[in-house]
């Protein structure tokens, strides 16, 4: 804003400041005086030679430029205007300006044209409103620039809780799998425990157990081999699925003594995608085994393995991980039922003879 008479005493530093450009002193001089006059600061230089050393030195707000001197042509004007103050005004002037010099001068970046001297009593008016305009300009290029920042910022927030968002909801979902799944599991182990616990001979219990099974992870060849003492292994159900009786009842025979000490000592499931590596690993014939899947289940009582439960397929059917979760939910249910049998039966054995006895005499000396 231009300070009028009143306040210009007290407004040295709000000063509006005015590089002036030209080599005809007529009307640079003139130019000088009307805006001095309304109390702008005003520098003069004859060409562009001193245009940079002088605005590095002070900052303008406003640049008027002869737009016909024979020291410098306008465009080098704006090129430098564009380096150094691009968002300062431009004015030019000139005393016999033509039409094009003028539609030129706007073109390459003039906010306005002064004809001098006609124009000379509108200068200090038509400054003012050019640099109105320019502060509103800045104002408005500042606010769109904050816009842009708090855009950005939101855009950047946005994204940030998007992603939390989707985080939450992948997690959410895990969860409610996860939940799902152990839910699923504890009924499997509710019904299975239902049903074997029914069963108080080992026979009964293993077709129990082996019947549930297939109703749960579907048809597949099965062998479980019970502990007898502490080395041998005894075939005590299975099933065949898709093998030749002679041929299944001869590798299950041959099988157990070969590889259930070695599954035994595993604590968890494994599965052996190809079962060539599951005969390699316990010394069994690759051929009985090429083109399937091997499941390999220890199931122990009291940190002693009772069975050893080998389910083998096709791969073109897989044990999935379904399977494999209905696997590990019995597995302990299995061993801890078949210990509690065995154990049962022992007690029978050392108990039932000296009762027996007992029973015989009484019998005997009731009779007699």
């Amino acid at each position: 804003m231009i300070p009028n008479k009143t306040n210009q005493a007290t407004n040295k530093t709000n000063q509006v400041k005015v590089l002036l450009i030209g080599s005809f002193p007529k009307s640079t001089d003139s130019i000088k005086s009307s805006l001095e006059v309304v109390g702008c600061c005003v520098n003069t230089i004859p060409s562009l030679s001193g245009f940079e050393k002088t605005t590095q030195k002070t900052k303008f707000d406003l640049f008027i430029s002869a737009a016909d001197s024979s020291k410098f042509d306008t465009s080098e004007l704006f090129e430098l205007v564009s380096l150094v103050a691009p968002s300062t005004p431009v004015v030019g002037f000139s005393e016999n300006p033509s039409p094009t010099s003028i539609v030129e001068f706007i073109r390459l970046g003039g906010v306005d044209f002064f004809c001098i001297p006609d124009d000379l009593s509108l200068i200090a008016e038509r400054v003012q409103n050019i640099l109105t305009n320019a502060h509103q300009v800045n104002k408005t290029k500042e606010n769109a620039a904050h816009s842009l920042q708090l855009c950005n910022t939101m855009n950047e927030e946005l994204q940030r809780i998007s992603e939390e968002n989707d985080s939450l909801c992948s997690d959410l979902a895990n969860t409610h799998c996860e939940t799902q799944k152990k839910i699923k599991q504890a009924s499997v182990a509710a019904e299975f425990q239902t049903l074997v616990n029914q069963e108080l001979e080992i026979d009964s219990m293993l077709r129990t157990a082996l019947g549930y099974l297939l109703t749960r992870i579907g048809a597949t060849n099965a062998a479980v081999y019970l502990n007898e003492g502490n080395v041998d292994w005894g075939v005590g159900a299975y099933i065949n699925y898709d093998r030749q009786p002679d041929q299944f009842q001869t590798l299950i025979d041959t099988l157990g003594p070969i590889a259930c000490p070695t599954i035994a000592e595993e604590e968890s499931i494994n599965k052996f995608v190809d079962g060539e590596s599951f005969a390699n690993s316990v010394g069994a014939d690759i051929v009985d085994f090429s083109g399937s899947e091997v499941v390999t289940i220890g199931c122990d009582y009291k940190r002693r393995c009772m069975a050893v439960i080998i389910l083998f397929r096709g791969d073109t059917k897989p044990f999935d991980q379904e399977c494999l979760d209905t696997l590990e939910t019995i597995q302990t249910i299995f061993g801890h039922q078949l210990g509690t049998i065995l154990k049962i039966h022992r007690r029978a054995e050392t108990s039932w003879p000296s009762e027996s006895i007992d029973d015989d005499e009484w019998n005997y000396g009731k009779a007699a």
